[in-house]
């Protein structure tokens, strides 16, 4: 079988010839079906990949007798299918040998929530340390790691540093790779050890030799400099600036319109004292990254213990272990994988990982050196190379593609651009300005559309700067010329547009003011935390009072709060009286209990300080509430609910029809009838980078452009880092205008100092390409749609689809609790109370009636069989449609009797709630009618809603099985 790899631009159909590269695998009998490993990098994708491929053997089978039986074949062995993510695969090699690797339980990849608790308590752990000379130890790493800046809160410190630093330090765990000078130079270089005494030196010898102000001023900068160069000015400027610095006989420079020149000896003098600077800067960070290595390594010692080796992982733990087998196990792994492996199929390879690629490699390897008897198919695109962040290595995808071993095919043709995004396309990306100002630009190949038909358009807008604030208008403007005034209503064209942007910042701004502007068919498909809301800030507050009633910052922020307000109208209590109320009520009553409790505080009527959307969010919080409760351990605290709540993300997704304002990052692998591409670039596409430097097995911490250009071996790492960067913000900006299928608009930033992509874009010269005629057309579907209905197959239009909004009475906006949610201590207590809760429901669900002279207590007397009975529902579960509100619920008992000649029913509600200590019966029963107000109301709308009897003829009563008692709730 041949081996074939293709570089396939935007919309060229790359995954068609994929599905029909595995119905050729099939049908001509090459491998069976459930040997066909085909991966990608999202769930979406691989589902594309199987319905694809699903689809063409299935329109094949209809006339094709080989596909009929592999059609077969593949639907009796689905449950076997190796198509799939990435990291599910590399999971399933992980799963072969957990105990040879020293994991212990089942493994697991924890959600982000759980891996940030568990970071947290690993933190919390190694901080908490008993031996002082092994705590005094760490803490001089530390510091020294800071370069002993001043820390105001180590705590906070030392976690964001172990988020910084925790994955590279993973990834290269030799102690040499850190703060090593052998490994970077091959030998202990002289500018590595340079200290304040060498500073002081050099300075002395520019003083000696070269006379003047300005002279003076580098001396003393070269004497008093500590690492930072700040704002520099006069002769150190422009020496610093210098590309010749080091590779001329005698310095040259121009200064105040003056030429200065230096003698041979006096530019060594000059060139000594600069490299004493860079020197002091190398061995600072050399410094750094010991100190790095010391602090990161003792935790990651601690994470692997507590954490990794009892399975519970994260996803770039995977390839690592994987990589760390021993190479005998590692051979049998492969070994019995291989055997099960006829075909690869390796969809978006420009974004695979170094570390994924040396999981998967020796067996990429096998499958090269089986002569034929396992094919390889390799799929990418260098030009859509976005995910570099993530450790994706577009390299890879370069060597595998000179490596010899496979044929090369590119596909060109693209069936997503109409012909002017495809000639934008070329011009910008394949033409003029972007060879000569980036050379290791890969190139890009002219773009050919294979919709020559289609008629489309590409227009500029200049934006008056480069502030968010003035897109507004452009985009708003760009809108309303495509899809109407306000685009009220774009799916009445049949258009589908997004705007995309490169920052979520920009995305939630864009949509927020097109909405205040009168457009209510935008939406942000952008993730945003739970807690985004200010009116929910002092919710989260007390938590953290609730286990530092020290902390004066917190408590002062929450007095600010409108929950303050709410909850303490007649004056905030002091921190310590807050803290020992709310942790009481935290733990005794539970959190979501406690919730809703606070939210009752706010009146039934709120005004802008509970909005809707806070309602919504509210909701979120609650279950965020049941699941932390429900899966923390014991070593979690109240004050890590926030930050389990900041892990917790919602996305808005659009509805058909509506504008998707995302990410160009979300945007890849969709396209759009027209795209709107908001250019607000603060930056240039030249800037220095950030981020470590990392060689060939060094890691150096980011240092200053003026050093890691001077500095040999430095300079190679830095000006690779630096050319990545800009190669990838070219690729992301050919993934946005590669979205576009019939047309664009491109709000460029003006001219500046800098080159930005929109300079790019304006040297294209796309005026030619406006075409103001052009008006975009309903989507392929919708005119499918008309033709139906023109030939009287389709006469009825479907209605708007219309979001529901749901709503579950037990997690309404009010307190109360279900039966599981009692007064309890602990997790542990509380899974107990809901067992108990649903024994409770149980045995009573079990009781048609209670006889007459047996009922005793109120609440069994509710249970006799009435005179005149016309029906009972037990345990009856509801769907109804309420004033445009989707409601979920379950009555425990509603019996429907007759009086004076009309139908009348009572909702009866088992609640297994307990008296709180020093209550009684009469203030128990009081608090119940209050936090089950609400619910009791909203099952007597729905009793009324699904039979049609009068809301008046509706009561509702609470069977309080704790007292006996039964509360009737107002109508």
């Amino acid at each position: 079988m041949d081996n074939l790899l293709i570089e396939a631009s935007a919309g060229t159909g790359k995954t068609q010839r994929l599905g029909l590269r595995l119905v050729e695998l099939l049908n001509e009998a090459k491998v069976e079906p459930h040997h066909i490993v085909a991966l990608t990098f999202s769930r979406a994708a691989a589902g594309e990949i199987f319905e694809r491929f699903v689809s063409l053997l299935a329109n094949s089978a209809k006339s094709d007798a080989k596909s009929a039986l592999s059609l077969r074949k593949v639907i009796s062995v689905q449950h076997l299918s190796q198509i799939g993510t990435l990291d599910s695969f590399l999971m399933r090699m992980l799963r072969a040998f957990p105990l040879e690797l020293g994991l212990s339980g089942d493994l697991e990849i924890m959600d982000p929530s759980s891996a940030e608790l568990a970071s947290n308590n690993v933190a919390s752990s190694v901080l908490r340390r008993t031996d002082e000379s092994v705590k005094n130890a760490f803490i001089d790493a530390f510091l020294q790691a800071m370069n002993y800046q001043n820390v105001s809160s180590f705590a906070k410190a030392y976690s964001g540093f172990v988020n910084q630093w925790h994955s590279l330090v993973a990834a290269m765990p030799e102690k040499s790779s850190w703060g090593d000078p052998f490994a970077i130079w091959g030998s202990d270089v002289q500018f590595a050890h340079v200290t304040e005494k060498e500073l002081e030196e050099a300075a002395s010898r520019v003083e000696e030799a070269l006379k003047g102000d300005e002279w003076a001023k580098f001396a003393q900068f070269v004497r008093t400099f500590r690492g930072s160069f700040g704002k520099t000015k006069g002769y150190v400027s422009k020496l610093l600036e210098l590309d010749n610095l080091f590779s001329v006989d005698a310095i040259s420079f121009k200064f105040n319109r003056r030429e200065i020149h230096l003698s041979r000896e006096e530019t060594l003098i000059v060139r000594d004292a600069i490299m004493c600077v860079y020197g002091y800067v190398v061995r600072m960070k050399l410094d750094l990254a010991r100190g790095v290595y010391c602090v990161i390594s003792e935790y990651e010692a601690v994470y692997d213990r507590l954490v990794r080796r009892k399975g519970r992982l994260v996803f770039s733990d995977v390839p690592r272990l994987i990589a760390s087998l021993p190479e005998d196990l590692r051979l049998q792994l492969e070994y019995r994988m291989d055997s099960r492996i006829g075909a690869w199929a390796l969809d978006e390879f420009q974004d695979t990982s170094r570390s994924q690629w040396a999981s998967l490699s020796n067996l990429i390897d096998e499958a090269k050196q089986s002569g034929g008897a396992t094919s390889l198919f390799v799929v990418g695109d260098r030009k859509q190379a976005i995910y570099g962040w993530r450790e994706g290595d577009v390299e890879i995808f370069t060597r595998e593609r000179e490596s010899g071993f496979y044929e090369v095919d590119n596909l060109r043709k693209t069936y997503r651009l109409c012909p002017a995004i495809a000639e934008a396309v070329s011009r910008v990306f394949a033409r003029g300005r972007i060879l000569s100002e980036f050379p290791s630009w890969k190139g890009c190949p002219e773009h050919e559309s294979g919709k020559p038909d289609v008629q489309g358009f590409v227009r500029t807008i200049e934006a008056s700067s480069y502030n968010k604030e003035d897109f507004v208008s452009p985009v708003y403007s760009a809108l309303s010329a495509v899809l109407g005034d306000k685009c009220s209503d774009p799916r009445r064209r049949g258009i589908s547009a997004a705007v995309l942007v490169r920052e979520n910042s920009l995305g939630e701004f864009l949509a927020a003011e097109l909405k205040t502007l009168g457009f209510e068919g935008v939406v942000w498909e952008g993730e945003s935390q739970i807690a985004d809301t200010p009116a929910l800030s002092g919710f989260l507050d007390l938590f953290q009072l609730a286990d530092h009633p020290g902390d004066v910052v917190t408590y002062r922020h929450f007095a600010m709060t409108p929950l303050a307000a709410a909850k303490y109208p007649d004056g905030l209590p002091s921190a310590a009286e807050i803290s020992r109320e709310m942790s009481l009520a935290f733990t005794s009553r539970g959190i979501a209990r406690t919730l809703r409790e606070l939210r009752a505080c706010f009146p039934d009527s709120p005004d802008v300080t509970w909005s809707r959307f806070t309602e919504e969010r509210f909701v979120d919080v609650l279950r965020s509430a049941e699941e932390f409760e429900q899966t923390q351990k014991s070593q979690t605290r109240l004050a890590d609910f926030p930050q389990f709540l900041k892990s917790k993300k919602k996305r808005a997704v659009a509805s058909d029809g509506l504008v998707r304002i995302m990410t160009i990052h979300r945007s890849k692998g969709l396209g759009f009838d027209y795209v709107v591409l908001p250019l607000a670039e603060r930056k240039g596409l030249k800037g220095n980078p950030s981020g470590p430097l990392i060689g060939d097995g060094w890691v150096l911490p980011a240092i200053d452009p003026h050093v890691a250009r001077a500095v040999p071996k430095l300079k190679e790492a830095w000006e690779l880092l630096k050319d990545r960067g800009e190669q990838e913000a070219l690729c992301t900006y050919y993934v946005a205008m590669t979205r576009a299928k019939k047309g664009m608009t491109i709000i460029l930033t003006p001219e500046g100092q800098t080159i930005r992509f929109s300079d790019l874009v304006r040297s294209a010269s796309l005026d030619d390409l406006v075409n103001a005629d052009v008006k975009l057309l309903p989507s392929k579907e919708e005119n499918k749609d008309k033709a139906k209905s023109d030939k009287g197959e389709n006469p009825f239009k479907r209605s708007i689809r219309v979001k529901m909004k749901r709503r579950l009475p037990s997690l309404g906006f009010t307190p109360g609790m279900s039966a599981g949610d009692l007064f309890a201590s602990n997790i542990s207590s509380r899974k107990a109370a809901l067992e108990r809760g649903i024994a409770v429901h149980a045995e009573y669900e079990a009781i048609e009636w209670f006889a007459q002279e047996k009922a005793v207590t109120p609440l069994e007397k509710a249970l006799v069989k009435p005179d005149h009975l016309v029906a009972l529902w037990r345990e009856k579960p509801f769907e109804i449609f309420l004033d445009g509100v989707w409601s979920s619920g379950r009555f425990d008992r509603v019996v429907f009797e007759e009086r004076d000649g009309a139908t009348w029913a009572t909702v009866l509600d088992f609640k297994t709630n307990r008296l709180m200590r020093g209550e009684d019966s009469a203030a128990f029963a009081k608090r119940m009618s209050t936090e089950y107000s609400a619910q009791m109301s909203a099952y007597r709308s729905a009793v009324s809603s699904l039979t049609g009897i009068d809301p008046e003829r509706i009561t509702s009563l609470l069977l309080l099985v704790s007292t006996g008692e039964v509360v009737e709730l107002p109508r």
